[in-house]
């Protein structure tokens, strides 16, 4: 089967095991792990497939959702012919994306996120974060709601979920608030395992700090692939622009992931989904577009059998 486009999810979608299968089946997803080893501050091996205390902590976890994704990533392309033309990501799923399309190196890449992940890490504020499901979320009515309380949307994910982020007390008194307001209707909220309020307002002083380190990078940026790539602060694909690519990442950190407006960039086409788990296959779902899922060995053999 060919497919049109590639998403990568984000944190949250990390397993212990993650791509272990990938690594025992290919050289080429054992490579990327080998290659990550020499360059990370940490044994990914470790991380990935033996450590569960260290897998979900975010200086962790980022890179090792980076690794898991490209080695899954290479050895499909060099096992099926996997070929695409348009990538997106979910939050930290976007750097898998821009590295895939070749605008970043898989080095590059793997500086860039770990110091994301350990300036994240170091937000100590009591943050929180809770997603929001309806049947039809009116995403600007509740922004204006929550706006009080000091809490922000942090993800606009489809039609029937956002994710709110803020001060852990500040986030609770919101939900209960919202709770209120709209029990005469479908409303029900999931706390997220998350050590702090990301993208909101509550990560602009790391964001800057991360938008001078990759600053460091401008000359490692290839522009050319860059209008293939959904920017998930920008909502649409990027310009060939590495001032635009450069805001738009450090921007990412505190600003509202705009995944739903990702998803109608590629609404009409063939998209696979690349990670441990498939959580972007139900929001895709939201706008009548019934993606393929690869999650291991398994499933790629499945994906790409038609």
């Amino acid at each position: 089967m060919k497919f049109d486009a590639v998403v990568f999810p984000g944190q949250g979608a990390q397993k212990i095991g993650m791509a272990k299968d990938f690594v025992a089946s290919f050289k080429q997803a054992a490579d990327v792990f080998e290659m990550a080893n020499q360059v990370l501050p940490f044994d990914i091996y470790e991380v990935c497939h033996v450590n569960e205390t260290l897998i979900n902590q975010t200086k962790y976890t980022q890179a090792a959702i980076l690794v898991a994704e490209i080695a899954m990533y290479e050895s499909l392309k060099h096992e099926y012919g996997l070929r695409a033309h348009y990538f997106a990501g979910h939050s930290l799923g976007e750097y898998t994306a821009l590295t895939a399309a070749g605008v970043l190196s898989f080095e590059v890449a793997l500086k860039l996120v770990v110091k994301r992940g350990e300036l994240m890490h170091s937000a100590t504020t009591d943050g929180a974060m809770t997603a929001v499901i309806m049947d039809e979320v009116p995403c600007q009515d509740i922004s204006t709601l929550i706006e009080p309380f000091g809490v922000d949307v942090a993800n606009d994910n489809s039609v029937q979920q956002l994710v709110l982020s803020g001060q852990k007390q500040a986030l609770d008194s919101a939900v209960s608030f919202l709770t209120q307001h709209y029990q005469d209707v479908s409303f029900r909220v999931v706390p997220l395992a998350v050590s702090s309020a990301f993208h909101s307002r509550w990560m602009e002083p790391i964001e800057k700090l991360y938008h001078q380190f990759i600053q460091e990078f401008r000359s490692d940026i290839d522009v050319a692939q860059l209008p293939q790539v959904a920017s998930n602060y920008l909502g649409g694909f990027y310009r060939a622009d590495k001032d635009d690519l450069l805001s738009a990442l450090a921007n990412q950190i505190s600003g509202r992931v705009k995944w739903r407006s990702n998803m109608q960039l590629l609404q009409s086409m063939k998209v696979l989904e690349i990670g441990p788990n498939r959580p972007l296959r139900g929001f895709f779902k939201s706008i009548g577009n019934d993606i393929t899922s690869v999650i291991n060995v398994k499933s790629a053999a499945k994906a790409f059998a038609v």
